[in-house]
């Protein structure tokens, strides 16, 4: 069958997709020991706390602490 018409709606691929490299970038950051913003903010809601930081201040802080060990909580 062709992709257009393999009875998966449009909008699910694009999404699936998008689902599959948004884990790509996240597996890539994490080797390169690089912020991963996403995260903290999964993090913060299954903590169930508001994010205490914006994305600029996570990644400043996430740099000033490379190697200290800070969390935030």
């Amino acid at each position: 069958m062709r992709p257009e018409t393999d009875g998966v709606p449009r909008s699910a691929r694009t999404t699936w997709r998008r689902s599959v490299v948004q884990r790509f970038f996240r597996i890539v950051r994490r080797v390169i020991g690089a912020p991963d913003y996403e995260a903290y903010l999964e993090h913060c809601r299954a903590a169930g706390h508001a994010p205490a930081l914006d994305e600029r201040e996570y990644v400043a802080q996430f740099f000033e602490s490379q190697g200290k060990g800070i969390r935030c909580c």
